[in-house]
């Protein structure tokens, strides 16, 4: 039977559609695979309604420090990572509602492609406007399939009925501006994704965006594809070049918190040996003599190794942990100098030695003292 396309204007489109692009493969291939690494997210051990930071790093987040450190494969990562199950499931819906229609406008090469340059486009907005945030999810790359899916009815709106492209125009801005709208109005919301997956879209669409039928489709299709990667290899290298590497701040922080860890530890053990000289000496079971020897002999020695071990970690002057830095060095070279002056005064009880220990003392307990305070205001 003929159908008047006049008459049936949505399903003569719908034939054209699925002659243009039979099968729709990309989309749910995505969502399985988005599905399949939260699954084994679970069953490592990451809670249903999320978990912590470090377990969205080691599925792949992106992190700026990470990511500019030599990790770029995270800004492809990051879009199949997703904070609990209600993320995956708001973005896996979106991905399904629009995915269909838009991989069938393109084509199941040119929807993967559109895709993934979204997504890393949203990777690397991210990154540029909070480059010390971690970020997971699907939706720059979604924002960037309607972002395509609107290039589509601006570009090719005499392949799509009116009513279609007016009814697809006015759904999509309305997900779009809600969707932005919402990401500033709440919090935890990655919207710099959303602005960079949504323009990676509209670049992509614009280039990919071709008539429903079999012949105008193939016309001029290798200038489409080289268009596009030209596009990529300018705009993707540059993006990177803007990005602030701040790779080597974050080694630094690993680099001095791992420092401060064996640093403690060495400080209350000697604390420890200190004390008990201290007392071993006013009790009279050691004189001032050999009291003097041991805290020259293995105290003194201690606190060089652990000063040493302290001074070992390379920190930016211009770091914001420089201070932090500069007060434990001050400290532990305070406490090695105030144990060198009890040893000094234990062979001669001269004023000078005095006070010379209580002036060493005084600057440890300060500097341990602005540190600590440091410390609990990042808290």
């Amino acid at each position: 039977m003929e159908i008047d396309a006049a008459e049936h204007p949505e399903l003569t489109f719908a034939r054209r559609l699925h002659a243009a692009t039979p099968r729709v493969m990309v989309t749910p291939a995505l969502i399985a695979l988005n599905v399949i690494v939260f699954i084994v997210m679970l069953a490592m051990g990451v809670g249903i309604f999320g978990g912590h930071a470090d377990d969205y790093l080691k599925f792949g987040a992106n992190f700026g420090p990470l990511t500019t450190g030599g990790e770029w494969w995270r800004l492809v990562t990051c879009t199949f990572v997703h904070a609990g199950i209600l993320h995956l499931a708001f973005n896996m819906w979106a991905l399904w509602d629009s995915g269909y229609l838009t991989e069938r406008l393109f084509g199941n090469a040119w929807f993967a492609a559109i895709y993934l340059f979204a997504g890393v486009a949203g990777s690397f907005a991210s990154m540029l406007w909070h480059a010390e945030t971690i970020s997971v999810g699907a939706s720059g790359a979604i924002f960037g399939v309607f972002g395509a899916l609107l290039a589509y009815t601006i570009r090719q709106h005499r392949s799509i009925p009116p009513e279609i492209t007016n009814r697809l125009r006015i759904s999509t801005s309305i997900f779009v501006t809600y969707s932005l709208f919402y990401g500033f109005a709440a919090s935890g919301i990655d919207n710099a994704a959303h602005f960079g997956g949504l323009a990676g879209g509209l670049i992509m669409g614009c280039i990919a965006a071709r008539p429903l039928e079999a012949n105008a489709r193939a016309a001029g299709h290798l200038k489409r594809i080289a268009l596009a990667l030209l596009i990529a290899a300018i705009a993707l290298p540059l993006a990177a070049h803007f990005v602030p590497d701040s790779s080597r701040v974050y080694r630094e922080a690993m680099a001095l918190e791992k420092a401060v860890k064996v640093f403690a530890d060495e400080d209350r053990r000697l604390a420890g040996m200190y004390d008990e000289v201290v007392r071993r000496a006013r009790d009279g079971r050691l004189d001032d003599r050999l009291a003097a020897s041991e805290l020259r002999n293995t105290l003194l020695p201690a606190w060089d190794r652990a000063i040493a071990g302290l001074s070992g970690v390379e920190i930016d002057a211009a770091a914001p942990l420089r201070k932090d830095y500069e007060l434990l060095l001050r400290y532990a070279n305070a406490r090695r100098e105030m144990s060198a002056a009890l040893a000094d005064f234990l062979d001669a009880a001269t004023p000078s030695n005095r006070d010379r220990f209580s002036e060493k003392r005084l600057e440890a307990e300060t500097a341990l003292k602005e540190y600590s305070a440091r410390q609990s205001h990042k808290d």
